[in-house]
C-alpha cells in the first residue's frame, strides 16, 4: 500500500515541475496500474458481508483506506473483484456491486488545470478489448478537445509502467492522419510495453497480504493481457520452474491452468492477442527507463502446485520491479517505425520503477522535449 500512495505524492509533486512554465504542447498523462481512482456503489441486501452504511451511495473504492480495516476487509474482497460469465467468457462485476471511474481530469482536480495539463484514469483491473476500446474514446476526446483549447496545438502524452501499454493499444488504433494532427510525441516512463514478469507472483501469492489476495488478482483480466509477451521473451527464457515443469513465455496459458486459474486462463488466448505484435506507434517516442537495480526476472517454485510461501525469486536488472527486457522493448521499433520520426531510449541509473516519475535527471529530460 505504501508504494502506490508514495506514488501520489511524486506525481502530485511532479507535474506542477512540468507545468511551471508555458509550454508549447499541452500534455496529458495516464498513470501506471493501481493509480486511477474508482468508485463503488453496493447494493447491501446482495452483498451481505458489507456494512449496511454503505448501502446504495457511491464511495472510493480505490484508495479507500477505510476498506483495509478488519471489518471492511471481507466486503472489499468480495466486491473488489470480479465474477466469471461463462456465456459472455468475461468477467463481470459481483451481484449488487456497480462500479465506475473518476474522471478526475475533466473535473479540474487532480493532475488537471482544465486546460493544458490532464490526466485520464482507467480500470486497471480490465484488460479486454472492450474496455481498451472505452478507454481509447475518452482519451481521443480529451485529445481533441484539449487540441481546440490550446489554439491548435498538438498534444504530449506522457505515460507511466502500464500506461504504456494503454497510450500503445491507442496509437494502435488511430490513423497516422490523426496521429500526426494532433500528437506531438510520447513519453514513456518504464514503459511495461511487453508485460511484466513480477505480474506472475501477484497471480501465485496475491499483493500487500491480506489484503489483495490472490484469489482476487485471479479474476481480474488485466493479468491475462500483461503477462510477458512472447514476442519479446522469445520461447528459450524459462520464467518459472518447478520440479517438473520449465514455463517460458510461450508457456503462460498452460501456467493459468497449472495454478488452477482456470477462468482467467479462457480469458488469456483473446486477451494476451491484443498487444501480441507491439506495433510502433509512429510517433515522435521517448521511452525512458531505470537501470542497474537489482529486479525479479523469473521463479523458482518448490511445488507444482504454486504454494505460496513454496516461491522462490530470480533477480536480475532492471527498474526493481520491471526488467530491462519489457522497459527496454521500444528498440524493436528501431526496425518497424517509419524513420520520420524519433525513437529514443535511455536508461536512468539506479532510478527505481515509482521514483522515475519524479526523478529531477528524468524531469530535466522532459523539459528539454517539451519546452524546447
Amino acid at each position: 500500500m505504501t508504494r502506490y500512495l508514495l506514488f501520489f505524492l511524486t506525481i502530485i509533486i511532479y507535474i506542477p515541475k512540468i507545468s511551471s512554465i508555458d509550454s508549447k504542447s499541452p500534455i496529458i498523462f495516464i498513470p501506471g496500474s493501481f493509480c486511477s481512482l474508482l468508485e463503488v456503489r453496493i447494493n447491501t441486501t446482495l452483498q451481505p458481508s458489507c456494512p449496511i452504511s454503505l448501502h446504495n451511495r457511491w464511495i472510493i473504492l480505490w484508495l479507500n483506506l477505510r476498506f483495509f480495516e478488519p471489518e471492511f476487509l471481507t466486503c472489499f474482497h468480495n466486491i473488489f473483484k470480479f465474477i466469471y460469465n461463462s456465456s459472455l467468457n468475461s468477467f463481470e462485476n459481483p451481484s449488487g456491486v456497480e462500479t465506475r471511474i473518476i474522471y478526475n481530469s475533466i473535473n479540474d482536480s487532480f493532475l488537471n488545470d482544465g486546460i493544458n495539463i490532464h490526466s485520464l484514469p482507467y480500470d486497471f483491473r480490465r484488460g479486454t478489448n472492450k474496455t481498451l476500446l472505452s478507454f481509447n474514446n475518452n482519451l481521443k476526446q480529451l485529445i481533441e478537445l484539449t487540441y481546440i483549447k490550446n489554439m491548435n496545438k498538438s498534444i504530449y502524452l506522457i505515460s507511466h509502467s502500464t500506461g504504456g501499454s494503454m497510450i500503445l493499444f491507442f496509437l494502435s488504433q488511430q490513423s497516422q492522419l490523426w496521429k500526426d494532427q494532433y500528437i506531438h510525441g510520447w513519453i514513456s516512463l518504464s514503459g511495461n510495453i511487453a508485460g511484466e514478469i513480477d505480474n506472475i507472483q501477484n497471480l501465485i501469492q496475491g499483493s500487500l497480504s491480506p489484503i489483495l489476495t490472490r484469489d482476487i488478482f485471479q479474476t481480474w483480466d488485466f493479468f491475462a493481457w500483461r503477462l510477458p509477451e512472447p514476442m519479446i521473451y522469445g520461447s528459450e527464457r524459462i520464467i518459472i520452474k518447478t520440479p517438473t515443469k520449465n514455463y517460458t513465455s510461450y508457456d503462460m496459458l498452460n501456467f493459468l491452468r497449472d495454478l488452477n486459474a482456470n477462468e482467467l486462463s479462457l480469458i488469456y488466448p483473446q486477451a494476451s492477442s491484443i498487444l501480441a505484435s507491439l506495433p510502433a506507434p509512429n510517433v515522435n517516442t521517448y521511452c525512458f527507463y531505470g537501470v542497474n537495480i537489482s529486479t525479479p526476472i523469473g521463479y523458482i517454485s518448490k511445488s507444482d502446485q504454486f504454494i505460496s510461501n513454496q516461491l522462490e525469486t530470480i533477480y536480475g536488472w532492471g527498474d526493481g520491479e520491471q526488467d530491462d527486457t519489457t522497459n527496454m522493448s521500444c528498440q524493436l521499433w528501431k526496425k518497424t517505425m517509419d524513420i520520420k520520426y524519433k525513437l529514443i531510449l535511455k536508461g536512468f541509473d539506479r532510478v527505481n520503477h515509482l521514483a522515475l516519475v519524479g526523478n529531477d535527471y528524468v524531469i530535466e529530460e522532459i523539459d528539454q522535449i517539451i519546452f524546447s
